[in-house]
């Protein structure tokens, strides 16, 4: 993306991820990667909310400076002259005016590098002119003959300074003439067009201006290409020969790009853009130099006329709608190809030039590496459990780090082993709260502990664990808020595709189906916990006679209850089958292991790939064991007395497999090699004892545990 194809348009990336998923710090690694080499600025909307043009004058000053690439700092004359004529206060005299822009122009022109030598060889003629006089004024020269040299003098010092000027001024030829052709300018002259952009308003001028900026910009990348002696780039195929143009892109980083002044900013910039299309129709006429990287932590409802939303699985059909890539496998052909679906570039609109693209979440190294310099004030945690647990999210790992440096070297071991979501700070306050106030998008309510009524975000959290609601373009209607909360996860980007983290078994099951969407695993893991967590509705009032009712029996209870309401109202095959399988998801999310581990075996001799591929879904559900036990113990319950109860072979087998599957996807269970090894022997003693001849999905789904 940072490389330049000559007369081809530049996208507007938007790099997409929640909050605090880390797009501020890359960034910032991205704008030193490109060091002195790459031209580019940098614009900060939370720290300065700055106006349109303000922010574009910004820029300018940055890309102003010296780079290694370039043989002559980039100038912005077209902009200059517009920003100086718009900041000026002129005489209503018309005359007057027209003098108070040429002394703008000239005193413009006098900053410039060639005005700048111009005065130079101005003050060099008038040293000489100075020595000539000295020379010629001696005492043998008197009277008439003198004062003919002193005027001759002085009235050549300012003819020589005007000459040089003028010939200074020749290098803006190219913005005042650029200034006449603008439509604002009516083709005036270059005088009247810049008094009539002074007489304009400021939001008026935002257009001409920001237009004048990538006009500039354009102009420069044109006629000073980066020098490849001065670059260490990669270069593409096409342009490795030594002859051929080397040639960047600039880069603009936006951080804030969705605050109000940021998304003006970008507004006005792609307006811009457009304009410039418009007045110089033709194939990459106006093509200006300029990338921008946008971070956003919002979907825009106008990227969905040409992408496909992260929380859905699939494109809508018959549309130009592609799949947003992950950032480091975007490409401008990626960017360009969705053209081919539609009628090809709409240079009216502005969704056409954005180019949305998810941010990698860090991988498990990075992580690691983030929480390492905790690892002697606390219980080390190996860095798988902390890269499913935060899903690469870099709030979520630098929650977890100051949460484990906070706890004291000398805490008790009912402080040490309690869950990390649940672990308290020096306040009392449990780690899951504080996470859960800090990423929540604004109008969701995050729990506070020891609250009964689970609130809106903890009830959307606990449906979005089925992955098949989570795609569900019906929502039941007897959860309250549920449609207002899932709408505002998703436009915040809590929802997606990106975060589903797929079983070892996934594949053998499902084939290629494409991921579900899911909520992402750190926000869902501290909402659970809360969920869990949360008081018994009427412990506190102390009720004789009646049991409390339990937030995690009542939600999930609840909500199979809804969606089975739902499932009735449905017509076509196989709805009765699905809607089976879904209850046998929440009663298991209820902790009815033994029915569902025997419901689930009295399924297997039918399809085994079937069969696994329901294993997987049960496997996914809600435990609530985990949140108050170590995934040992947990599994110790589970099949307490499972081979004492006459089961079969099958039966104790697939009951051995669902325990180890369920616990085995929770984030906080540390995969090892004896799990691995107890899943591969359940699912070998399941081949061995099937009376189907076709056993390969059990014999896949056990290779992959070897």
């Amino acid at each position: 993306m940072i490389w330049r194809y000559p007369d081809l348009r530049q996208p507007v990336v938007a790099l997409l991820g929640p909050r605090q998923s880390g797009k501020t710090t890359m960034l910032r690694s991205l704008s030193q990667g490109c060091g002195s080499t790459v031209v580019h600025a940098h614009l900060d909307f939370h720290e300065t909310p700055l106006d349109p043009v303000s922010a574009a004058a910004l820029v300018a000053f940055q890309m102003m400076r010296g780079w290694d690439t370039l043989r002559h700092s980039p100038v912005f004359h077209r902009f200059a002259l517009g920003l100086l004529a718009l900041n000026e206060n002129l005489e209503p005299d018309r005359a007057r005016a027209t003098d108070q822009i040429k002394g703008l122009i000239q005193q413009y022109t006098r900053g410039t590098r060639r005005g700048r030598f111009a005065a130079r060889l101005e003050e060099a003629v008038d040293a000489t002119m100075d020595v000539v006089a000295t020379g010629a004024l001696s005492p043998l020269v008197q009277g008439q003959a003198r004062e003919v040299v002193t005027a001759v003098r002085d009235r050549a010092r300012p003819v020589i300074g005007s000459l040089l000027q003028s010939t200074a001024r020749w290098g803006l030829r190219d913005a005042l003439r650029w200034h006449v052709g603008i439509p604002e300018a009516e083709a005036a002259g270059s005088l009247d067009a810049l008094i009539r952009l002074s007489s304009a308003s400021r939001s008026a001028a935002v257009g001409p201006l920001l237009a004048a900026f990538l006009a500039d910009a354009k102009d420069q990348a044109e006629r000073h290409p980066a020098l490849r002696s001065g670059c260490s780039c990669e270069l593409p195929p096409q342009y490795a020969g030594r002859a051929a143009r080397h040639d960047h892109a600039w880069v603009l980083f936006v951080d804030g790009a969705q605050t109000p002044a940021g998304r003006r900013f970008l507004a006005a910039l792609v307006a811009a853009r457009i304009r410039n299309e418009q007045n110089e129709p033709g194939s990459g006429a106006a093509a200006d130099p300029l990338v921008v990287l946008a971070a956003c932590d919002q979907w825009q409802p106008e990227w969905t006329t040409r992408w496909c939303e992260p929380w859905r699985t699939t494109p809508l059909p018959d549309t130009p709608q592609r799949r947003v890539p992950l950032l480091t496998r975007a490409t401008r052909t990626h960017w360009t190809r969705q053209d081919e679906a539609g009628a090809g570039p709409d240079p009216a609109s502005a969704a056409h030039y954005w180019y949305p693209v998810w941010l990698d979440p860090m991988s498990e190294e990075r992580v690691s590496y983030l929480n390492d310099d905790a690892a002697s004030l606390a219980a080390p945690v190996a860095a798988s459990v902390v890269h499913a647990l935060t899903g690469g999210h870099w709030g979520a790992a630098l929650a977890l780090q100051e949460q484990r440096e906070s706890t004291p070297p000398d805490a008790d071991a009912a402080v040490r082993d309690r869950p990390l979501t649940a672990a308290l700070d020096a306040g009392g306050r449990p780690l899951w709260s504080r996470a859960l106030e800090a990423g929540l998008p604004e109008g969701l309510a995050a729990p506070a502990p020891g609250r009964t009524t689970p609130p809106p975000a903890v009830l959307a959290a606990a449906y979005l664990a089925d992955m098949r609601t989570a795609d569900d373009p019906r929502v039941p209607p007897d959860i309250a808020d549920l449609p207002r909360s899932l709408e505002l996860l998703r436009r915040n980007l809590w929802v997606s595709t990106f975060f589903h983290r797929p079983s070892r078994i996934r594949e053998v099951g499902w084939g290629d189906a494409d991921r579900p969407p899911v909520l992402h695993p750190w926000l869902s893991r501290c909402a659970l916990t809360a969920l869990s967590a949360a008081a018994p509705a009427g412990a506190a009032d102390g009720t004789e006679g009646e049991r409390p009712a339990d937030p995690w029996h009542e939600v999930f209870t609840r909500q199979g209850q809804a969606l089975a309401s739902l499932a009735a109202t449905r017509n076509g095959s196989g709805r009765g089958a699905a809607r089976e399988e879904q209850q046998l998801f929440y009663d298991l999310a209820l902790g009815a292991f033994g029915p569902v581990a025997e419901a689930l075996a009295g399924r297997f001799d039918r399809d085994h790939r079937a069969w696994v591929r329901l294993l997987d879904y049960l496997a996914s559900a809600p435990c609530r064991l985990v949140h108050e036990r170590s995934a040992q113990e947990a599994y110790a319950i589970l099949l307490a007395g499972i081979e004492e109860t006459g089961r079969d072979v099958v039966a104790v087998a697939t009951a051995k497999l669902l325990a180890l599957l369920w616990l085995y996807n929770d984030p906080l269970t540390e995969r090892s090699r004896r799990w691995d090894a107890q899943i591969e022997e359940g699912f070998e003693r399941l081949a061995h004892n099937s009376r189907l001849l076709d056993v390969s999905a059990l014999q896949q789904a056990g290779a992959l545990f070897a």
